[in-house]
Formats: C-alpha cells, sequence, structure tokens
C-alpha cells in the first residue's frame, strides 16, 4: 500500500491510549497518509475491534499487520516499513499525540525546503505530558515544555542525547537506502542509534512549534501503561554503556578517533552543561530572593 506518509504505530494491548493516538492521525489536517497499525501476537478483541472501527470509518486509509509471535519495537518497525510504499516515513506510538497541523506542516516542510544541504528528515518541538490512567481514563497531572530549546539537529549533541522522541521525526523513505533500518539488537536505544546514523548522513530540519505531545506515565503506573524511559531507566543506562563501548571499540580496531570517542566526549560536555545550567538557576533564584527581601524591607 503507497500513500505520501506511511504512520506507523506498533500496539498491543493499551485500548485506551490506541484510541487517542489514532484519533490523533485520523484528525490530521493532511490527508494523505496510510496509517499502518501493526498488532502484537495476543491482542485482545477490544483491541481488534477498536482498529476495525477506524478502518470502517475510513476505508482505504489503514493497513494493519498482525505479528504472529512475539515481536520487540524494532522488529515491528522494519516489518511496517518493508509491507508499506510512501514518500515520507513516521512513528506515531500508541501513548502520543499531535496538533492537528503536524503532517500538514512537516510534509510542507521537506517539500519546501531549499536552503539545508542533504536535508532528508525534520522535527517539531514537543510538549512533554505526564498522566495517569484510571478506570480507562486518562487523567494530565502536569504538561511542561520538552525540547524547545534545540533550534537546530547537531550530530555532536545527538551523541550526547537522543534529542527528540519519535513523535516528534519525520524524515524521506529513500533515506533509508543508506542509512538502513533500526537495529533490533537494541531494544531501548533503536531510536537514538537510528538518529546517529541518520545525521552522520543527511540534515535534519526543525519546526520550532509545539505539534507533538510526548506523553509519560507516573513511574508505578501498571505495566501495560509504562513507558520504557520511565520505569526502565536503569535498563537505559546500561544499554547507553553497552553501545558506547561497541564504537569506542571499532575506534580502536581502526586505530582512529570517531564516533565512540566522539560519544563519550559529547556525554561528559552534557553533564556538564547540566550542571552549571543548575548552579546558574539556583544562583539567579538567590539573587532574587535577596533583592525582594532587600526591596521588601525598603518598602515598610
Amino acid at each position: 500500500m503507497s500513500a505520501t506518509i506511511a504512520v506507523i504505530t506498533r500496539t498491543k494491548n493499551r485500548p485506551v491510549l490506541l484510541k487517542r493516538a489514532m484519533e490523533s492521525v485520523a484528525n490530521q489536517t493532511f490527508r494523505e497518509w496510510l496509517h499502518v497499525v501493526v498488532l502484537d501476537v495476543g491482542v485482545t478483541p477490544a483491541v481488534e475491534e477498536l482498529v476495525a472501527s477506524f478502518v470502517r470509518r475510513d476505508p482505504g486509509r489503514y493497513c494493519v499487520l498482525h505479528n504472529d509471535k512475539p515481536c520487540t519495537i524494532e522488529a515491528s518497525s522494519n516489518r511496517a516499513i518493508r509491507e508499506t510504499a510512501s514518500r515520507y516515513v513516521t512513528f506515531h506510538d500508541d501513548d502520543d499525540a499531535w496538533h492537528p497541523d503536524f503532517l500538514k506542516k512537516t510534509v510542507q516542510f521537506l517539500e519546501m525546503e531549499k536552503r539545508i544541504p542533504k536535508l532528508a528528515g525534520v522535527i517539531t518541538h514537543a510538549v512533554r505530558v505526564v498522566e495517569k490512567v484510571e478506570n480507562d481514563r486518562i487523567l494530565t497531572i502536569h504538561q511542561e515544555d520538552f525540547n524547545t530549546w534545540i533550534d537546530c539537529i547537531r550530530l555532536f549533541r545527538m551523541l550526547a542525547i537522543n534529542m527528540f522522541p519519535p513523535i516528534s521525526f519525520v524524515y524521506r523513505r529513500d533515506a533509508l537506502d543508506k542509512v538502513g533500518l533500526y537495529r533490533e539488537d537494541l531494544p531501548p536505544l533503536a531510536d537514538w542509534e537510528f538518529n546517529i546514523r541518520f545525521l552522520l548522513h543527511y540534515e535534519i530540519g526543525v519546526i520550532r512549534e509545539r505539534l507533538a505531545f510526548y506523553h509519560h506515565r507516573e513511574a508505578d503506573a501498571a505495566a501495560e501503561y509504562s513507558n520504557s524511559v520511565v520505569s526502565e531507566l536503569d535498563h537505559h543506562v546500561q544499554w547507553t554503556a553497552v553501545l558506547q563501548n561497541e564504537w569506542l571499540r571499532q575506534d580502536l580496531a581502526t586505530g582512529r578517533v570517531g564516533i565512540g570517542a566522539m560519544s563519550y566526549l559529547a556525554r561528559h560536555f552534557e553533564i556538564l552543561h547540566m550542571q552549571t545550567e543548575k548552579l546558574i538557576h539556583r544562583d539567579s533564584r538567590s539573587k532574587r530572593s535577596l533583592l525582594n527581601r532587600i526591596f521588601g524591607k525598603a518598602q515598610h
């Protein structure tokens, strides 16, 4: 099946969240999309019926794939890419959401922007939404800017941290000819590793608008509703070391400075940057507090 953009969603048994995700795609003002929904083995009838209801509502816009055995998210991603055709690709996780103009503005950017050489992808700024699920209802706890400090995507900074979530990213399918698919042996870090490989070949533009909503559940959320980035933080830390060690071994084997050494440097600079920002913020609050006390006394 083909469309201008393939929107890929991988899911299992989270119908409450999946309904919001599918509505997020269905409500896009840009209409030349194909929503590829990959259902892992063992989905409940409720999930099957939910997906079927969207298919009935708008036939021809959906491609539903069923895994016949348990698959990692990355394996499902690669299957969805292989079994569809489109000019652009994006991932809409089953717990996230978009502004209605997300696809319109990202596709327009990729088709119209000529000033950036080797441009093959674009992100938008994102909002982090902290929420919880109670009695099949999604309750928002608070929202905050997630990555609105980003003005451009630098490879060096990406080697330190994953600068954006999948819900923010749209890219040209033909870039995969050089970049390759997602690594299925890096479950927690496949997106980050893919983004780095992408930047080794291409540039990623930035739309400075909050068009993506990156949803997190609290750490004590039920297993089916948890986020790996929240509930498996230690796992992410360990896999980061595994990946960086792999890169560094490649550097040592070739006798050249490559992304292994650069990733360690970038990570240390990032830590130093965060610590410095905390000190500046703390000192700034101390100065404000002192001024308030001085002027407060002066007023009495």
